[in-house]
């Protein structure tokens, strides 16, 4: 089966009319790639009178264009818009055309959809079928012993209602032209919705005679890279940095102006290619409400009505006086004639200046600050070809150097890293990277390094230094009471822990070793032995100790951490302040009020348990109460042991009272000395 518009789909050719110029003409004259992802290109070149300037860009880079292209006509031209093909989303674009086909429909379905169009259908069995579709519907038909469902399409035809089943179709025409035609815009949208290539953005330039203009824009280019070769020597040793560049782009980098910046500027990407649309609320028209009549009452003042007429008024008068208002007048330049802060030659032009201080020797890079960030200016054209790389020398100059073996448990417990204190002092900043490293006039190992500004110093790590040997052992540690003191009955302890490692150092090489002991640092401990160490960073003491050769030394790393103890000594047990009391750091004063507590406390406790005991015996007198009256309901009243229960249960009567005065005369003591106790703690202060 097959479905032919009237009107075939043509190519889409982009003609140049005339008074426009190609990206030939506007030639790719800077390039400024930076650390974070992104590129900078700039076009310069001349337009004559009112000219148009096509560019092409893949569409996955139109939203960086939108973003950041900058235009300007250096020579007092204007800047007209700058137009490009909008990205519809693909089914809101088919939704828009008069057949519908978004959700890819069944021939039953589109048939269905172009209900009163004029058609022409061959079928199978018969023939031609000329007229308008009145619409599909499912029939069904007994076939021996089955039911077959089939799907049939109504056409009115000039001798009448015709039925086609859907299965004997073999050609379908659209007669109506723009119908035909809508089908064939729809189906060139589904096919441009796959296209990944080239999209045309074209900037609009006004003016008179020749004049010199720019163009800039971002996009999104692979980082820049460094790599660096150090011949390592002692004192000073020779440093050659080579930056890596990709031309990724669909365009030959010829005799270009190129940059290399190092920073983090915030860079992110927006979809502003893709039309958004807002869901807007559907509000109902307002009618008007037919007036009732209604009853007045007598004026107490000024009528609501009167109050509403009269801001009504003032309403209508400040829209007056708005309408009165002169209209504003139009921007005397479409777009902005420059951007501040750009130089006279073009955007980046300082950017772009040669000579500059702080060059390598015979480096092919100058470089300098540009705000919070560094660049490199390659001083001399470059030409990199689409698709290409490319190694840049930006550095290649002496570097203050210093061998040292670097010792870190964590990395290896018992061999230290052959390693360099390297200096920046190049004047550059220098972004990190990989560094190898050749010794002697041979290779000796691979390094990293991290962003080294000028003057800066880092470490460097590049092999195994198995000439030398180092062991740890930890000491333990200690804790020492500093002071004692009761302040508000507070007992406040000022406690220092002590830690103690001992690195013991055998150098085995005929040359004497700087080693470089890395020591974790700890929250809240402060270094006591060495009192200085070499450098301190975030996470690390490092600590220099000279090995002669063949010898053997010992450092001890000391650190102490001060506490604070405090202890409310109200809520403490008689036992806890009789711990406290054993401390040997006490002063005389506060041992004399820990033994006064402890004093008091022990009568509190004598008190506590003579009422136990005496509570004990009440609950003694009750259980003897409560068997001698179970034996009383099982005797005659003028029994003999009867009597003789009941003496007995006045005598206990007689001594359960006199047990609880007791009780309650020792409470009332103990609270009393609790009393005493918690005012004497309270205004406590010794030490």
């Amino acid at each position: 089966m097959r479905l032919i518009p009237l009107l075939a789909i043509g190519v889409v050719m982009m003609a140049t009319a005339a008074g426009s110029a190609s990206a030939a003409d506007l030639p790719l004259s800077h390039v400024v790639l930076y650390s974070s992802g992104v590129g900078f290109f700039q076009h310069q070149g001349l337009v004559h009178d009112d000219e148009t300037i096509a560019l092409s860009f893949r569409a996955e880079q139109i939203n960086d264009i939108l973003k950041s292209m900058v235009l300007q006509d250096l020579s007092g031209g204007t800047i007209g818009p700058v137009t490009y093909a909008p990205r519809d989303p693909l089914d809101r674009t088919l939704r828009s055309f008069a057949v519908d086909i978004a959700d890819e429909p069944a021939l039953g379905a589109l048939l269905s959809r172009l209900r009163g169009a004029e058609v022409a259908i061959t079928t199978t069995s018969a023939g031609e079928v000329r007229g308008t579709i009145l619409g599909t519907e499912w029939q069904s038909k007994s076939v021996d012993d089955n039911v077959v469902e089939f799907e049939v399409v109504n056409v009115v035809t000039a001798e009448g209602l015709r039925q086609v089943p859907i299965w004997h179709i073999q050609d379908v025409q659209l007669l109506d032209p723009e119908l035909s035609s809508d089908l064939g815009k729809a189906l060139a949208a589904i096919a441009a919705n796959r296209d990944v290539s080239k999209r045309g953005v074209e900037l609009h330039f006004t003016g008179t005679g020749a004049r010199q203009v720019s163009v800039g824009y971002l996009l999104e280019t692979p980082v820049w890279k460094t790599t660096y070769r150090l011949v390592a020597d002692e004192g000073e040793s020779f440093l050659q940095g080579w930056a890596i560049v990709e031309n990724t782009t669909d365009t030959d980098w010829e005799a270009v102006n190129l940059s290399l910046v190092s920073g983090r500027p915030v860079s992110f990407t927006q979809d502003l290619y893709q039309p958004i649309y807002v869901d807007r609320p559907d509000v109902p028209v307002q009618t008007q409400v037919a007036a009732r009549p209604r009853l007045y009452e007598g004026d107490l003042g000024m009528p609501a009505e009167a109050e509403a007429a009269d801001a009504m008024t003032v309403g209508e008068e400040r829209m007056a006086r708005r309408l009165a208002m002169p209209a504003p007048s139009p921007a005397a330049e479409p777009m902005m004639m420059g951007v501040p802060g750009m130089a006279a030659g073009g955007f980046g032009g300082g950017m772009m200046a040669d000579g500059l201080a702080g060059a390598g020797i015979a480096a092919a890079a100058a470089g300098e600050e540009v705000g919070e960030m560094f660049h490199y200016a390659i001083n001399q054209p470059i030409t990199i070809s689409r698709q290409g790389s490319a190694m840049i020398p930006i550095v290649n100059q002496a570097v203050e150097t210093e061998k040292i073996s670097i010792y870190s448990q964590s990395a290896n417990p018992k061999y230290p890293m052959h390693g360099l204190r390297l200096k920046n002092s190049t004047g550059l900043s220098l972004m990190g990277g990989a560094i190898t490293v050749f010794d002697g006039g041979a290779y000796a190992g691979d390094a990293l390094v991290s962003d080294l500004g000028p003057g800066d110093e880092r470490l460097i790590s590049y092999a195994m230094d198995t000439a030398v040997e180092v062991s740890p052992e930890s000491k333990g540690g200690d804790q020492i009471r500093q002071s004692v003191k009761i302040v508000n009955g507070v007992l406040i302890a000022q406690t220092t822990q002590t830690m103690e490692m001992e690195y013991t150092i055998r150098n085995n090489a005929e040359v004497a070793r700087t080693v470089l002991i890395e020591h974790p640092r700890r929250p809240d401990w402060e270094l006591v032995e060495p009192a200085e160490p070499a450098e301190t960073t975030r996470d690390l003491y490092r600590i220099e100790v000279e090995v002669a050769p063949n010898a053997t030394e010992k450092l001890t790393v000391k650190m102490q951490q001060p506490l604070t103890e405090r202890v409310a000594l109200t809520s403490e047990s008689l036992e806890r302040v009789a711990y406290y009391l054993q401390w040997r750091e006490l002063p005389a004063d506060v041992k004399a009020a820990l033994q006064r507590i402890i004093e008091m406390k022990q009568q509190i406790a004598g008190i506590d348990r003579e009422i136990e005991v005496r509570q004990a015996r009440l609950t003694q007198i009750g259980e003897e109460q409560d068997r001698i009256r179970q034996n009383m309901e099982q005797l005659d009243h003028e029994n003999e042991l009867y009597t003789r229960y009941v003496q007995k249960l006045t005598e206990q009567e007689d001594e359960f009272d006199r047990v609880r005065k007791e009780i309650d005369d020792l409470t009332t003591r103990r609270n009393g000395i609790q009393t005493e106790l918690e005012a004497y703690i309270a205004n406590l202060n010794v030490g």
